[in-house]
């Protein structure tokens, strides 16, 4: 009723609740009442409103902080309003929303909850890096497959495999942290649409809030979303590396495959077969990570169309971001625990599929060895392949026999030197130990690498210490200067 009594009456009960945001308001009520508190504080410096009127509304908004905010108001904006009004006076109260609407407000309010969620992602993904640096420094030397198009393909390291999720997830708390510069600004002072023609402090005002600065277009301040956006782009970003992350552990713990094990306390039973050892977790955090996807396409589609200006449509948009925040912080910090506690199992011998991955660096040795072009080596290699797959051999030297025997029809060199030569990549360690490209498997790049990854990581940490600390004195400025003229 606060808007409505002036000119429309009361709304119908079925409008009301269908436009209501109360509810999903519940996320703001801290942000709303600091953008009230540093509102009024502003109205008070710059002597818009009297010294006793703004000591009145500042004793009711900081008691609310502690209480629940339960009317039949559309959004928490009007019933934090309606509240002061009461308590505070209306010659007070009345005057909280001038030079400000709900409009600027909210904008400023999703502002400032989504720099809260935003940080708290950071602080997890952070964490996860830490996590991936030791357990990558732990399994630099242990063998694992590469695949592709899921075949087996060369053999790498665990650690050289976890270094690539490293690398990209470190690209998504890059992203996060040059996103958050952009989500640090203040709509605050925009008011509807245009600004206002009272002599508001809007520095102040940000000031008070922990911004790094303004938005400030009045326009844009109260109707742009692309922060929002921004932020669901990243999320999707690091929800489509950390599914693919799952996918390869739901993979690789298969029995067939047999490269991973689960613990059994991050395992789940099956309700029929005694035997099973099921994914539950991989699975979920698959799933999870489609959350973020789906609010970015929706977020867009609803913003896609939308005139300039401030539109109740944007309201529909605010859930998903929760939501999304939600997920991603509930998978962040269960892959960190998954990947502490997962085992990598011996690779086995005896696999044929696995014996061939040498193949690539044997034709490499034909090439650079005796000055075969590389697509002779590959079709000789690759003819021994054919043969060994056809024999039903799992024998690692029976393999290298064929290789040998092939290269040496066209090979002039004495047969000793051949198998001298080629025995440098007869097994699957060798392979590895002798990859010298930047970035490759071997153990000591992946060290080096490794080393730099964790400087980078300290001045992140560095800097989101910096980012909170700022927003930690705001917040105690705010309370002082609350403190100073409600005495």
């Amino acid at each position: 009723m606060l808007y409505r009594s002036s000119r429309l009456g009361p709304a119908h009960e079925q409008a009301r609740r269908f436009v209501s945001s109360i509810e999903a308001d519940e996320r703001l009520l801290e942000s709303v009442v600091e953008i009230n508190l540093a509102h009024v504080i502003m109205l008070s410096r710059r002597g818009i409103i009297p010294r006793d009127q703004a000591r009145k509304v500042l004793k009711v908004l900081s008691k609310i902080r502690a209480m629940p905010v339960r009317s039949k108001a559309e959004d928490i904006h009007a019933s934090i309003e309606e509240l002061v009004i009461r308590r505070a006076g209306n010659s007070a109260g009345e005057n909280l929303q001038l030079a400000k609407s709900r409009n600027d407000q909210v904008a400023t309010a999703i502002r400032m909850r989504l720099r809260s969620e935003l940080l708290q992602i950071m602080d997890l993904a952070i964490a996860l890096l830490d996590e991936l640096e030791e357990t990558i420094g732990r399994y630099h030397k242990t063998l694992f497959v590469g695949r592709t198009h899921q075949q087996p393909a060369e053999p790498i390291t665990y650690g050289h495999y976890l270094m690539a999720f490293h690398d990209a997830a470190a690209r998504d708390l890059e992203r996060l942290e040059d996103s958050y510069a952009r989500l640090n600004l203040s709509p605050m002072g925009g008011c509807a649409l245009a600004g206002t023609s009272i002599p508001v402090d809007r520095d102040t005002v940000a000031d008070l809030l922990g911004f790094d600065g303004l938005v400030e277009n009045s326009l844009d301040a109260v109707g742009s979303r692309d922060s929002v956006l921004e932020f669901l782009s990243n999320m999707t970003e690091l929800s489509i590396d950390i599914s693919r992350l799952a996918e390869d552990l739901i993979f690789n713990t298969t029995p067939e495959t047999g490269n991973l094990q689960l613990p059994k306390d991050l395992s789940f039973a099956s309700s029929i077969m005694p035997q099973k050892r099921n994914p539950d977790v991989i699975e979920l955090i698959r799933a999870k990570c489609a959350i973020p996807i789906g609010a970015f396409s929706q977020t867009a589609t609803t913003l896609h169309s939308l005139p300039t200006s401030y539109n109740l449509d944007l309201q529909e948009i605010t859930p998903t971001i929760w939501a999304s925040s939600k997920a991603m912080q509930e998978v962040i910090a269960i892959v960190r625990l998954l990947l502490s506690q997962i085992s990598v199992l011996e690779i086995r011998a005896d696999r044929a599929d696995l014996i061939m991955t040498t193949a690539t660096e044997l034709a490499n040795i034909l090439v650079t060895e005796f000055g075969l072009s590389f697509r002779l080596a590959h079709r000789l290699v690759g003819s021994a392949a054919d043969e060994f797959s056809q024999s039903g051999s799992n024998q690692a030297d029976h393999w290298f026999e064929l290789v040998r025997e092939k290269a040496q029809t066209v090979v002039a060199d004495r047969p000793d030197k051949l198998e001298a030569k080629l025995s440098r990549a007869r097994t699957l360690e060798d392979v590895v130990m002798h990859k010298m490209s930047i970035g490759s498997p071997s153990p000591k790049e992946t060290l080096r690498l490794l080393r730099k990854r964790a400087v980078t990581l300290r001045k992140v940490v560095n800097r989101q210490q910096a980012r909170r600390k700022r927003l930690a004195r705001s917040k105690a400025r705010l309370k002082r200067e609350t403190l100073r003229l409600t005495r």
